[in-house]
């Protein structure tokens, strides 16, 4: 299964964007995305669960994520995948994957933008958002974060620091993302370690949360907490003792990075079947 919002106008945004910034790059995936939306609000949704995930040259852990999926998700269980024009084979890959509706960008959006895209291109009442570094690892990881949103909840998922529900595993219900106009760009410039800060900054999701807390109240929040981690700090993270997640597979101190896919690897010997 394989589908793109996006064939319109990938041939023109790859001729104009080699020639720009990646702020101007930004720009025009910011336009490319607002049309999406609007399109959207007039499709029609079905009573369901879509998980998404966005992808970048992470064919390792996009198998994994797929894996724990369909080992954890049921066969009503929906698979997006958004693949931020990769190039190690992964378009190939999720073009054989005849479970997994894939949209393929013209060029690297970033994570917040993939995103917003995946929750636009879904077509169901709610979907739950992972990391491609993070699995399931029960069947209860659904109802763990379904739940709360039928009891009141706008956003239910992972906590791990500050005021909010962190996209590594992120549930909402489709029609409030849209309708409250939400997105998961972060805002400002992250701060590296032993740097000055520059300003505000919000990280991927931070100020969608902030925006629902803002609009409908904290409680409207719920937290998944971290039940137990493996490596330094929280290298390796289980929410709720549901879900897997990885900090630092792909960026970062290079140290992390090394330890973050080795404690990977053990995790997905440890939780997913062989």
């Amino acid at each position: 299964m394989a589908r793109t919002s996006f064939r319109g106008t990938a041939v023109s945004a790859r001729k104009s964007v080699s020639r720009l910034n990646m702020r101007g790059r930004r720009s025009v995936a910011k336009q490319i995305v607002a049309r999406a939306r609007r399109r959207a609000v007039d499709v029609p949704e079905r009573q369901g669960v879509t998980v998404v995930t966005v992808t970048w040259n992470s064919m390792p852990f996009l198998k994994a994520f797929l894996q724990g999926v369909r080992t954890f998700g049921g066969d009503d269980v929906e698979i997006l995948v958004v693949d931020n024009n990769s190039d190690d084979g992964t378009a190939e890959f999720l073009a054989a994957q005849p479970d997994v509706t894939t949209v393929t960008l013209p060029f690297n959006f970033g994570h917040g933008l993939g995103l917003d895209t995946a929750f636009i291109n879904a077509r169901t009442t709610h979907v739950i958002a992972l990391d491609v570094d993070a699995f399931p690892i029960s069947k209860g990881w659904l109802s763990t974060v379904i739940e709360p949103l039928a009891q009141g909840a706008v956003v239910a998922g992972a906590y791990v620091q500050r005021a909010f529900i962190h996209p590594s595993y992120l549930a909402m219900r489709r029609k409030d993302f849209l309708d409250m106009k939400l997105s998961f760009v972060p805002i400002g410039v992250r701060t590296q370690s032993g740097e000055a800060p520059q300003g505000l900054f919000l990280d991927v999701g931070e100020a969608l949360c902030q925006t629902v807390a803002v609009a409908r109240g904290s409680v409207t929040l719920h937290r998944v907490p971290i039940t137990s981690t493996r490596g330094d700090g929280m290298v390796g993270s289980v929410y709720g003792d549901v879900v897997y997640h990885n900090f630092y597979s792909t960026q970062g101190n290079p140290n992390l990075v090394e330890q973050a896919r080795l404690v990977w690897a053990s995790a997905v010997t440890e939780y997913l079947p062989a």
